[in-house]
């Protein structure tokens, strides 16, 4: 029984809340939105609406749709509609509620305003109907107006303030003046002063030009440029059929400013005249009405310069690209040139026949895409002299694999030494550039020569012999395991030993090269200090090299040479220290101990 009990409960249970959310709540939803519709003043869909007209003192504006989201005015001019503003202002009507009934059967509507209201609002809908309202007096309490729909006498109040009620002909006006998309831009004329300022855009990239000078122009800062015409609006409408354009100074424009799409068949022009009041006089050339535009748009097209335009990335380029590399400076060339076959080979053919450093190479072209210009400084140079461009103090060329080239010219320095005005293929634009970038760039001939020492595959290495003047260490790799032999055994010495030695010798770099071999005397290569020998598993030597003694003016520095080249260099010092040269160092790492 008691079950029988629990089980008619939970089955009322889950009818009461079904009847909750099935019918309770939905009614209750419906009820609220029956409350909201019969308050609004005006029952209609912004979409449905196929025209509307605001009346003031028997003047009308009226806006036609012309599709389903644009619209032209047609009284009291014929002009194309502000979309956005006509949108807002249905969808505010829309929404319109009215907070109590005054009076349903007035005797005198004079009372309230609305026997001859000065501001009446109607509708035509797409299906033929018409609604509005008319609105008459402020509320004697504030805050509030009387209203009356336009097929009734029925006095409604509302919360609303007259000037939300009313729109003006510039309100609801298009007040674009330049209508573009910024990605179709081919080429845009800004022509003052009798100069012409181009931008135009050959294939991806942008080229400036004005007069003789000529300039790599930034995607960027035209786009931004493009944007902020795009974005000015009409501060003022003028004259809609004006008889003469010179009063305007329209006649003989200020600036002239063309805008040219993609697939465009006329350019769009603007033209600028004189200053008024309120701002400068204006019009589109294909158009017939004069309108104002702000100071602002002015000067942004009055004083841009073609420097403001130009790309200050100094050069883009893809490393694989470059096929030959040529620098000068104090009067020494250093010319370069790629393998054909492994591009991460170069060689030095001037002054000397070398191999090249194909880190430091890399770090040159890297470190050459990543200088910015920091400030244009004269956009046309007459006379080269005052820059220091004639002859200039370095230059930088490259030579692409299709034959093209491109160089960068460096003449003095600023007044205060932190920059280099320079110049670059094709432009007459003078630029400048932080020295020390500049330094990372044009390396000296000893910095680009490949100054590694030895060459080995430290995969076949399976034996290092370290030989000092008291004792010798050798080192056997059995397997994947190092074991010492010498002077005294050692299993399983940790790997990463012969590991930092093999790195040490494989990363060793010379600091400078003898021209002649001074004697052993002087270099005490005769009696080394130390001597590393690498050994593949066959005992044939892979690579082999001798420190002797120190630089007398140079103590830092010790005379090394290596068996495969006769050539005497000077290494620094740290190579004694970083190869062990103590059984300790063996001992206390070992797991035999």
């Amino acid at each position: 029984m008691k079950f029988k009990g629990t089980i008619t409960l939970t089955i009322a249970f889950i009818g009461i809340v079904l009847y909750y959310f099935l019918i309770d709540v939905p009614t209750a939803e419906q009820k609220k939105e029956d409350k909201i519709r019969s308050e609004k003043v005006l029952l209609f869909e912004p979409g449905d609406v196929d025209t509307f007209s605001i009346i003031k003192n028997k003047i009308s504006i009226t806006l036609k749709r012309s599709s389903t989201s644009e619209w032209q005015m047609t009284a009291p001019v014929n002009a194309k509609g502000d979309t956005a503003a006509a949108s807002t202002y249905l969808s505010f009507l829309n929404n319109l509620s009215f907070t109590r009934v005054v009076d349903d059967s007035p005797k005198d509507l004079s009372i309230f305003g609305l026997n001859t209201p000065t501001l009446k609002i109607s509708f035509s809908m797409k299906n033929g109907g018409t609604q509005g309202i008319r609105v008459g007096d402020d509320h004697p309490m504030g805050s509030k107006i009387y209203l009356a729909r336009s097929d009734e006498n029925t006095v409604l109040s509302a919360t609303v303030a007259r000037n939300n009620l009313d729109r003006s002909v510039y309100d609801l006006r298009d007040k674009t003046i330049l209508s573009f998309e910024t990605s179709k831009v081919t080429k845009l004329e800004c022509t003052r002063d009798e100069k012409t300022l181009v931008l135009e855009k050959v294939e991806a990239s942008w080229k400036l030009s004005e007069e003789k000078n000529s300039a790599k122009g930034s995607e960027n800062e035209i786009s931004n440029f493009l944007n902020s015409i795009r974005a000015a609006r009409i501060k003022e409408f003028v004259e809609e059929h004006p008889e003469q354009l010179a009063s305007y100074g329209l006649d003989n424009p200020k600036l002239i400013l063309k805008v040219i799409s993609a697939k465009a068949s006329d350019p769009l022009t603007l033209l600028i005249g004189k200053k008024g009041e309120n701002g400068f006089y204006a019009k589109i050339l294909s158009g017939k009405n004069v309108f104002i535009i702000e100071q602002s748009l002015f000067n942004t097209l009055n004083n841009s310069r073609l420097v403001d335009f130009a790309d200050k990335s100094l050069v883009n380029f893809s490393d694989d690209e470059v096929a030959r590399l040529n620098l000068r400076m104090d009067d020494e060339a250093i010319h370069l040139i790629r393998d054909e076959k492994d591009l991460q080979k170069w060689t030095i053919e001037k002054p000397v026949n070398a191999q090249a450093s194909t880190a430091t190479v890399n770090s040159l072209l890297f470190d050459l895409k990543d200088t910015r210009i920091v400030e244009f400084v004269k956009t046309f140079v007459t006379n080269p002299e005052p820059f220091g461009f004639d002859p200039p103090e370095k230059k930088l060329t490259l030579t692409y694999k299709d034959g093209k080239t491109w160089s960068l010219i460096l003449g003095n320095q600023t007044s205060s030494g932190e920059h280099y005005f320079a110049r670059r293929t094709g432009e007459e634009v003078v630029f400048t550039l932080k020295r020390s970038s500049m330094e990372t760039i044009f390396r000296s001939l000893n910095d680009l020569k490949d100054k590694t020492l030895l060459e080995f595959n430290k995969d076949e290495v399976r034996q290092i012999k370290i030989l000092k003047p008291e004792q010798t260490f050798v080192l056997k790799k059995f397997e994947k395991e190092w074991n010492l032999t010498l002077p005294e055994k050692l299993d399983a010495v940790p790997d990463f030993i012969a590991n930092d030695i093999l790195w040490t010798l494989n990363s060793l770099e010379f600091e400078s090269a003898l021209s002649t071999d001074p004697g052993d005397i002087i270099t005490g290569l005769g009696q080394p200090r130390l001597a590393v020998e690498l050994l593949d598993k066959k005992d044939r030597v892979l690579a082999h090299m001798m420190v002797g003694g120190a630089v007398v003016k140079s103590p830092d520095l010790y005379y090394i040479q290596t068996t495969s080249n006769p050539t005497i260099y000077t290494v620094n010092k740290r190579i004694l220290s970083e190869i062990p040269g103590n059984i300790n160092k063996f001992k206390v790492q070992s797991k035999s101990e």
